[in-house]
Parts: C-alpha cells; structure tokens; sequence
C-alpha cells in the first residue's frame, strides 16, 4: 500500500524540518504556532515510513499525556484517513501502527520506567519547559538503537521559573547565541557523545489555522500583561513580573553591570545564617557607589565551608563583617561552643572591630524604604553575573499584606530572599543615615 502525504499538509513555516537530520529539535515560541502539530504530523510520517520507529512521548507527568500527545497524534491521524493503520490503546497508553512500529508514553515521575524501555529510537517532549535537565537526561541516556537515526523533537513556550539565564534548557542551548531566534549547534554530553540541534522559533503569525479570535486575543495581551505577550504572542523568554516587590524600585538597566572586586578599597560581607543555604554577599563602597561584587550561596550550613571560600576569594583583603543579628545568639552555635560570628571570627582572622553586627535585625517596613530609597536615589551596581542570587531576589521577593516578606515555602527560590537579606542588613548597618539626609 502507498500512502502519499502531500506537502501542503504541513505548515509551511516547518517544511524544511521534514527531512532533517539533526539529532534534536527545540521547537519554541508562542501559542497557536502549530508547532506541537506539526512534531506530531511527523511522527506520524516518520512512523509510516521507517522500517524501525518506536517513540517515547514524554512529559512530566504520564496522566496528561493521554490529552496532549497521545490525542493530537490520533486527531490527525483521523483527518488524514489512516484510522485503518493505527491502533490507539489506554491501557497502557500507546499507539500501535501496522508495520509494527509504535508510540509509548512515558512520564518523567517515573524515570526507572523510561530506562526500562527497550530500544526507543525517538522522543517528543511536550511542555519540554515543565521537565528538568535530570528529566532530559534519562530520556536521552535511554535512546539506543542501531536500527535507524535517533532523534528528539522539544516544544515548549519559553518561560520558567526564576530567571531564565539560569533555566537549564536556555543554559545548554541558547546561551551563546543571544539575540538569534532560530539557529544551529552542537551540544556535547561527554566526551563521545556530541549531539547536533536545531532551535527553531514560531509564533501564531506562520499558522494560517490560527483563528482571527485568537489572533486579536493575542495582540491584546500586550494590553493585559507585557510578560505575557513577550512569551505567549511573541514566543520570546521574558521575565515573570512581581505585583508585590519588596524592591520596586530596582531596574535593570540602571543597578546592573560589571563590577570588579577593588583590593585598596574596603570589603564588606554580610551574611544570612540559614540550614540552606547559608549565604553571603561581597560589598564595596567608593567613589559614592554601591557596589556588589558577589553573593556566594553554599548548599549547606557550613559557616566553616563559607569562610574558606571568602579566603581562597579574597586573599590578603581586610573585611568588615555584617549581617544577620541571630547569628550571634546562643542557638545559633556553629561547634566549639561558638556562635557564627566568634566563627568568622577566628576563621578570618579579624579583629572585633571589624565584626559590625547590629543587635537586632532591622524592622522590615523600615528597612523596605531604606533599600528602595537607595535604589531608586543613590547609586547601586551589581555584578550580572556573580550577583546573579541577589538580582533574582530583587526581582522575585514579594511582600505581604501585612508588610512582612513571603516566606511560607522554602523550596520557592522568590520565598527564600537569602541573598536580599544580605542587602538589607548590609544598608541598614552601613547606610541607614541615608534616610536622615
């Protein structure tokens, strides 16, 4: 039997993807571009034609993937009349065509069950965005089979938690190619292992099966939220606004830039004592600015890790320490007997005038006006990239109705303000006289 798929068939914008031969496919952008439709159409032509094929839908977790892959590619194999090639089974959750070929779900909640599928030679992850880099590697790490190409097929809108500079699918794959949409590049997983991408860009305007509602809907968001008009019409990463700042008056063009330690200037730290992380930040003031050098944030409570790595950072550079008041109380012993400051301390070898605690911490609505005033009245610079925590919790820590700073849910990055702390209590012990001038 000779199944003909005309080319018309498919959106143009994603024809020369027909016949590609890169190993894996990031299709991105907005809504309505049709490019989750088309992985599926080609799938399904790939299915059809490969003497070998058997693919891994995959998305985060398997019960949804009955209502996003699974039936895309059953809707369009009804529309083109091949209901007589497929089968379409619930449980388990597969599809089976004549030649012996098939498609197999797979959810990232169950990763033994990924690597326990035998020879699978393709995978389309769906909402790729929603999955991790682990996520990314058990399915890559799976794909094995001599009998035909390997390849993998992303699509996703570009948006993420947190900054997307930091997500790891804008880290490995479009780090150095800012400011194109679509490209080409190479990835290396190890040392034998280089795979060849594509990044390949739409929004709802190459889809001429985008209705004139949703085209008009979305040209409105621009109206409705910048953020998402950004990453949902325009299909670009953008950043999620926050209704709430603690920092509403931080901007990025005006607070970040490069900034160079300076050893014949003073070195502030400011420390924030937490289980995890423990954090600190690197300040210098001269020349009647601001400057953040860095925040380190280790994955543990060692206060005794923390100094080591300032000392290994900044050799032969005088400190004056600040931070978190607790640190000083009789719960917040360290070893030996010794708060965290009599520990810094001893590790940096300071003297006590050099340890500038406050005995208590500053009142929140207080200091909220002192870090905005600062921010928005003298000049403050941040290193973009060794202040990458703290410029995330300028931008993300939200404040609540009754002025405190949400903190409810540790494993939120926007509710742990580790490396804000260590601002507000490096300004209200070093600036506060600000707002008295």
């Amino acid at each position: 039997m000779q199944i003909v798929i005309p080319e018309k068939a498919y959106v143009k914008h994603y024809r020369k993807l027909l016949y590609s031969d890169f190993d894996i496919h990031l299709l991105y952008g907005g809504r309505d571009s049709g490019k989750s439709h088309f992985i599926a159409q080609k799938l399904i032509y790939d299915c059809l034609r490969l003497p070998y094929f058997r693919c891994m839908l995959i998305k985060k977790t398997y019960n949804s993937i009955k209502e996003s892959q699974w039936q895309t590619i059953k809707d369009i194999v009804e529309a083109w009349g091949f209901e007589s090639l497929f089968t379409f089974n619930v449980s388990p959750l597969t599809i089976e065509c004549i030649n012996g070929n098939r498609f197999l779900s797979r959810g990232c909640e169950d990763p033994q069950r990924i690597k326990s599928t035998k020879d699978p030679s393709h995978a389309w992850y769906e909402e790729g965005n929603q999955l991790t880099m682990e996520d990314f590697i058990t399915v890559t790490t799976t794909l094995r089979t001599e009998k035909t190409q390997i390849q993998q097929w992303f699509s996703f809108n570009p948006e993420c938690d947190g900054d997307y500079e930091d997500f790891w699918i804008h880290k490995v794959f479009f780090k150095d190619c800012e400011g194109k949409e679509t490209f080409e590049g190479e990835w290396r997983l190890k040392e034998d292992a280089t795979y060849k991408y594509i990044v390949y860009h739409s929004q709802y305007k190459v889809n001429p099966h985008c209705s004139p509602q949703r085209s008009v809907f979305l040209e409105q968001l621009s109206d409705i939220s910048p953020y998402y008009y950004q990453v949902y019409t325009l299909g670009k990463w953008g950043r999620k606004q926050n209704k709430s700042p603690f920092c509403y008056a931080f901007n990025r063009d005006k607070h970040i830039g490069d900034v160079v330690h300076n050893p014949m200037q003073e070195t502030y730290i400011s420390f924030d004592f937490n289980r995890d992380p423990i954090c600190c930040s690197v300040f210098q003031y001269y020349d009647d600015t601001i400057f953040g050098v860095e925040t380190i944030k280790l994955s543990s409570s060692n206060i005794y890790e923390l100094c080591e790595e300032l000392k290994l950072r900044y050799p032969n550079t005088t400190f004056i320490i600040t931070g978190d008041a607790s640190g000083r109380s009789a719960s917040a012993l360290a070893k030996d007997d010794l708060n965290y400051y009599q520990v810094i301390k001893r590790e940096l070898e300071l003297a006590q005038l050099q340890i500038k605690v406050p005995s208590i911490n500053p009142q929140l609505k207080q200091n909220q006006v002192l870090v905005n005033a600062i921010l928005a009245r003298h000049k403050v610079v941040l290193d973009r990239y060794k202040c990458k925590s703290l410029i995330y919790d300028m931008e993300n820590v939200r404040v609540l109705p009754d002025g405190t700073i949400e903190k409810r849910d540790r494993n939120d990055p926007a509710q742990q303000s580790d490396a804000l702390d260590t601002f507000r209590y490096y300004l209200n012990t070093f600036h506060s006289i600000f707002l008295r001038l």
